[in-house]
Order: C-alpha cells, then sequence, then structure tokens
C-alpha cells in the first residue's frame, strides 16, 4: 500500500558538487500535517557526514545513506535528473544512469562534450523551459552538480535498487521517492523571486521576506531554524526549505503521475515545482 502524504517524510536538499560539498548541501526536514508542511530540522550535510567532514566524497555518501534510511521519504533533489532528449545517446533513462560514469569520466569531460554536440548554444531540457529554470544542465554555474547528481547520487541507487527515481520510474511503497526540484523556479511560480543570496542588509530582508511569505504557503517554520535560514547568507539553508516545500506540493500527484505524462518526461526528467 503506497503511504499518505501524512506518512510520507518530506526533505528538501540543495545539491553542490563542490569539493566542499559539505558546506554547500543543506538538508530541511518536515512532515504534512493537515495540509501544512511542519519543518522540523535544517542543517548542512556535513552534520550528519562521518566525522562531520566537509569532503565531497563523505558528504554525497552521507546524503545515500540519509536516503536509504528512509523507507516513507519524498526527497526534493536540487540537481537535474538527465539530459535533453537531443543529447542522450542511451536508448532509454535506465541506460543513460548506467553508462554516464564511463561515458563521462570527469565533470569536466562531461561539460566539454555537451558543449561539442551543439557548439554555441546551449540547449534546455522541456521541464527547464516550462519551469523557468534559470540555467541549462551544463551550464558553467551547474554542470558539476548534474554530474555528481547523476553520477554519485543516482547511480549507486538505481543500481543497487534502493530508491525510486519520479517519474522515470515507478513509485514503489517501501523505498524513498526521489523527484527533481529548482528553487529558483518555485520562487517565480510563487512570485517571490529576487535577489537574496549575500551578506548585504538588502539580501538579508530578503530572506526574512520570503520566510515571512512562505509561512501564508502552507510552511510552518520553527524560530530557530528561521533563524538558521536567514544567517545563512549563501542561501543554501533557505533553498533547502525550498525544495522542501516543493516536494509537499507534489507528493500527492506522484503516485499516479508517470501514467499521465508525456513520454518526454520520462527520458528528460521532470522539474516539480
Amino acid at each position: 500500500m503506497i503511504p499518505t502524504e501524512e506518512q510520507r517524510r518530506i526533505y528538501g536538499v540543495d545539491f553542490s558538487g563542490s569539493k566542499t560539498a559539505g558546506r554547500k548541501i543543506w538538508v530541511s526536514e518536515g512532515s504534512i500535517r493537515q495540509g501544512t508542511l511542519e519543518i522540523s530540522a535544517c542543517y548542512p550535510i556535513s552534520d550528519i557526514a562521518e566525522s562531520k567532514s566537509r569532503d565531497r566524497d563523505s558528504c554525497l555518501l552521507a546524503l545515500r545513506s540519509l536516503i536509504t534510511g528512509s523507507r516513507n521519504g519524498v526527497f526534493g533533489m536540487d540537481f537535474p535528473f538527465s539530459l535533453p532528449h537531443e543529447l542522450l545517446s542511451s536508448s532509454n533513462w535506465r541506460s543513460f544512469i548506467y553508462d554516464f560514469p564511463g561515458k563521462y569520466p570527469s565533470a569536466e569531460r562531461f561539460r566539454e562534450e555537451m558543449r561539442s554536440l551543439f557548439p554555441g548554444h546551449e540547449l534546455k531540457r522541456l521541464t527547464d523551459t516550462e519551469v523557468r529554470a534559470p540555467f541549462c544542465v551544463y551550464n558553467l554555474r551547474l554542470y558539476r552538480q548534474t554530474y555528481f547528481g547523476i553520477r554519485d547520487v543516482l547511480g549507486p541507487l538505481v543500481a543497487e535498487d534502493l530508491a525510486c527515481v519520479l517519474p522515470m520510474q515507478e513509485p514503489v511503497s517501501n523505498k524513498p521517492w526521489l523527484i527533481e526540484v529548482c528553487p529558483a523556479s518555485t520562487l517565480k511560480k510563487e512570485e517571490l523571486y529576487m535577489p537574496y543570496k549575500g551578506r548585504s542588509l538588502r539580501e538579508s530582508e530578503a530572506r526574512k521576506y520570503i520566510l515571512e511569505e512562505m509561512l501564508d504557503r502552507g510552511i510552518s517554520i520553527p524560530s530557530h531554524i528561521r533563524d538558521t535560514a536567514l544567517e545563512n547568507t549563501d542561501g543554501d539553508a533557505l533553498d533547502s526549505v525550498i525544495a522542501a516545500f516543493a516536494g509537499s506540493k507534489a507528493v500527492t500527484r506522484l503516485d499516479t503521475l508517470r501514467e499521465s505524462l508525456p513520454q518526454i518526461y520520462l527520458t528528460e526528467g521532470y522539474t516539480f515545482f
């Protein structure tokens, strides 16, 4: 039996492919109660990594362990799950995931290959265009997120059948569900998109405004977590809260969504916002 939305644990993951990922990957956790997402935790991934390490390998291992340890979890992940169909050489999405590490031995090789196929033009997926995502999946500001998210998060989980990546895979009741989100797209949808990352008073006030507005949109955040999101000047803590919010809005339709989506989303991926 598929757990109800109130039985699902909601996670928002603001992802990073940087070498010091422990400082940049943030996770927010919550549960849905009577239609409201109640955030109960917000922390950098290094807090649960071995010896609180900040290096990328340790932190991505900690993230995979967090995912596999929450069988009723819905994880809103802030990185692309696939590529534009023009750039997919595999016959289907699962084959693409399996082939990815061998085809692209490094993040730099991945970006170079993508750029070489359509020189001077950055292709976006259909979902990127629809949700007004800021960048294509191999843009200079995003390609490491795409690369390490696919290779080191999705890849091992799919290979060992430890999670369901939606909508490309069928949802299974006793496994965690992973969905792609984009905090920037969610903010645009909610008409809250503004500069909020930085140390200036203007950016601090923007984070405060966004958080206050989120409270009117079906989310409850304890004061100490609000303080954490305000004080994190890079905006990663706030992004993880927004990612959790996007996941909470999507969870009611995840078990039947695959049946209604056009085929292109089952290969290119689909962003929930």
